[in-house]
């Protein structure tokens, strides 16, 4: 039997695979050269398909996030992302196409930090993008830490302690105005307004259009915003000797606490019809009733919600309920809160130069700037 009857032989004996082991029989010396170009590809293809995974993981968990935040803040769109792995030699790059943040980034060994700076570019680019040209680095930066917490608590909590370790603490302690606003939204969120309040207020701000971005006014008016809400939050229940509007150039909202039994029980809604329309003529862009969610103080609230509607031409923008943590006797505890908002139909939305140079910086946490304004005359 001659080599070409052998090969006919060996082939249809063994097949294709058989033909790769016959040649390798014949050619001993190509076996080492053939066998790495062969594990190449077997690498790139594992590579390849792992990048695939890596990023759909990414994308799916970022996304489905981005869609959540459409439950707290009421026009806020999600945008999803999309992650393009790039070279060693190329440029990491963000752009919009198609609806989508295209992320172009080098992939990490260690997946987790591959999800951590995905995570924040999206926040970074996506979250609060036009509120952002007016606050302050500072302001930005702790807003957006304190929501990549967030977003990874929700979306893979394993690897919180390495965030803090890799990326939070070494940004938040290098800034002792960056840590003190991350306290102050814990605070906030203790009581479940971080997203439906704070953050639904700097989005309606964002929303306007400004002559001048980031001036000093409005930076410290959003710091004014922020400790009125959180000397809320410190509020012990049944607490009434706080502010409990914000009065200032740029946002403009009042807190009504509906959570008198005694006036639920006999339907008395006219102590707080009377006070909302005072804070409608003072011109409160958004009114925040707020209380509790049990069924017969939820109907109350509605009850209150529907008044002010019909007589002061407000929009219900959005309702939620929401876990809070409130302190009762000087310990937090944990009850069911409903919340409404309702929105002026007559809201200011363009500002000039002259209307900002009339603005009257407010006082520390949040007492009306109007107020304010009277006592320094």
């Amino acid at each position: 039997m001659n080599v070409e009857e052998l090969s006919k032989y060996v082939i249809g004996a063994l097949g294709g695979g058989g033909l790769i082991l016959f040649i390798l029989f014949l050619f001993p010396e190509k076996v080492e050269k053939w066998s790495v170009m062969l594990w190449k590809i077997i690498y790139f293809l594992i590579q390849r398909g792992e990048k695939k995974i890596v990023a759909h993981d990414i994308q799916g968990r970022v996304n489905e996030f981005s869609k959540s935040l459409k439950k707290e803040i009421v026009n806020f769109e999600p945008v999803g992302i999309n992650i393009q792995w790039i070279m060693e030699k190329e440029t990491p790059a963000e752009f919009f196409k198609e609806n989508k943040l295209v992320i172009r980034m080098r992939q990490h060994a260690d997946q987790n930090k591959n999800f951590v700076y995905a995570s924040m570019i999206f926040i970074a680019k996506l979250f609060l993008r036009k509120a952002k040209k007016y606050l302050s680095p500072s302001q930005t930066e702790s807003i957006d830490l304190f929501v990549g917490r967030k977003l990874l608590e929700k979306e893979k909590p394993q690897i919180v302690d390495q965030f803090f370790e890799d990326y939070f603490s070494p940004k938040a302690l290098s800034s002792d105005k960056i840590m003190e606003l991350v306290e102050k939204y814990e605070i906030i969120d203790k009581v479940g307004l971080f997203f439906p309040v704070l953050v639904q207020e700097l989005t309606f701000l964002g929303e306007k259009v400004f002559y001048k971005p980031r001036s000093e006014k409005f930076i410290t008016e959003v710091i004014a915003f922020i400790n009125f809400l959180q000397r809320y939050a410190e509020r012990e229940e049944g607490e009434e000797i706080i502010p409990k509007t914000f009065e200032g150039a740029y946002c403009r909202s009042g807190i009504v606490i509906i959570a008198k039994r005694a006036k639920r029980e006999i339907g008395e809604s006219d102590p707080f019809i009377k006070y909302i329309q005072k804070l409608v003529v003072r011109k409160l862009e958004n009114i925040y009733l707020i209380g509790s969610a049990s069924k017969e103080n939820r109907k109350f609230i509605d009850q209150i919600g529907e008044e002010i509607q019909r007589k002061f031409r407000l929009q219900k923008y959005a309702s939620k309920e929401y876990k809070a943590k409130i302190k009762i006797k000087g310990e937090r505890k944990e009850v069911d809160n409903y919340l409404i908002l309702h929105r002026s139909s007559e809201t200011t939305r363009y500002y000039d130069k002259e209307y900002q140079e009339k603005f009257v910086e407010p006082a520390p946490y949040g007492e009306t700037a109007i107020q304010e304004g009277k006592r320094k005359k």
